[in-house]
């Protein structure tokens, strides 16, 4: 068996500071051939119906693609536009195409399997961090707020998805000092909402930081703040990140699956992240402890062996699987786990 992941020809594979999917796809290839799984990294254009592979999609036109060249694929969903823009939407429709003539696909946000209601072919498959790479600090100092993003939305650089004002008065109202890092484009977030700067304690770092940085901005702060409107990984990459860092976080979340040192926000506003702060400072120590025993049960290397049972179970390439074929697939993968 041979995996092929199509790149998605915007940013470099491995990225070395923003690109999530992408670091996805590098993550996957470098944990699967740790289990002997030969994993290749083409461009769409490249693709062909080779014998016993299993090209891997990431993108919806990607897999519409394989679909009109009758290329069996698995097909994987990133793009929150789909909930954002709704059902009548080209983007989720599209979505939906790719995703019914699929083998089997996989939604990093739990919720997202019953908002596509419409096919029986999606499955929750989380997201992972890199635990050899991103690791605690010894010593926790005082406490320092952190968010890390690209806030925005559709085109929209100063729709606040990423809930940086809430993040911001939070701080202020608890005189903490906090930090804000990601992709240079929050800087026309910024020129927006300029008044946002007036908060002394607060520290810009918008400069697409690389692995290095991000590791030392995990590092060198106490609590992680996510209260995210929109996402279509939940917990998407920087909330793994965090929790492989050991760093309590104060965030949304929507799924089943329990979030280790996590403070959930019950609704998003500032008043909510105040006093999730407040909580997770009361109960810091306990907290992190949970953290640190479970950080390497959210490797890449496990998601890595999960994502191989389904692969495993995906045994006739070349035959139609119809809805209640992968539902089996599925099942048989899970079993095995």
């Amino acid at each position: 068996m041979r995996i092929v992941h199509v790149a998605t020809g915007l940013i470099t594979i491995p990225p070395n500071g923003w690109g999530a999917v992408e670091r996805l796809i590098w993550e996957y290839k470098q944990n699967l051939e740790k289990l002997d799984v030969p994993v290749d990294i083409r461009y769409m254009n490249e693709l062909e119906r080779w014998p016993d592979t299993i090209v891997h999609a990431h993108l919806a036109n990607q897999a519409l693609y394989c679909l009109e060249r009758k290329i069996p694929y698995v097909f994987s969903l990133h793009d929150h536009h789909t909930e954002w823009y709704g059902k009548d939407s080209w983007v989720f429709k599209q979505n939906l195409k790719a995703m019914k003539g699929s083998i089997i696909s996989f939604t990093h946000a739990e919720y997202l399997i019953d908002y596509f209601n419409e096919t029986d072919k999606l499955f929750y498959l989380p997201h992972g961090a890199n635990t050899e790479f991103f690791t605690p600090s010894d010593t926790v100092g005082e406490h320092k707020l952190l968010m890390i993003a690209n806030n925005g939305l559709a085109g929209d650089s100063g729709f606040d998805r990423k809930g940086f004002r809430y993040g911001i008065e939070a701080a202020e109202e608890l005189d903490l000092p906090i930090t804000i890092a990601g992709h240079t484009d929050n800087n026309k977030f910024f020129e927006i909402h300029s008044e946002l700067l007036q908060y002394k304690k607060l520290t810009l770092k918008l400069t697409n930081p690389n692995d290095e940085e991000m590791r030392e901005l995990y590092q060198t702060h106490s609590i992680f703040l996510h209260p995210s409107m929109l996402e279509a990984g939940h917990p998407n990459l920087t909330l793994m990140e965090a929790t492989a860092c050991a760093i309590p976080i104060v965030g949304t979340y929507r799924g089943s699956r329990h979030m280790d040192g996590m403070w959930v926000l019950p609704n998003i506003s500032t008043e909510s992240v105040i006093k999730g702060i407040q909580e997770t400072i009361k109960t810091y120590d306990q907290r992190r402890k949970e953290m640190l025993a479970a950080r390497d049960s959210r490797s890449w290397y496990e998601v890595s062996k999960t994502l191989k049972k389904y692969y495993d179970n995906v045994i006739k390439i070349n035959e139609g699987y119809t809805s209640e074929r992968t539902k089996q697939l599925y099942i048989n993968a899970y079993e095995n786990l």
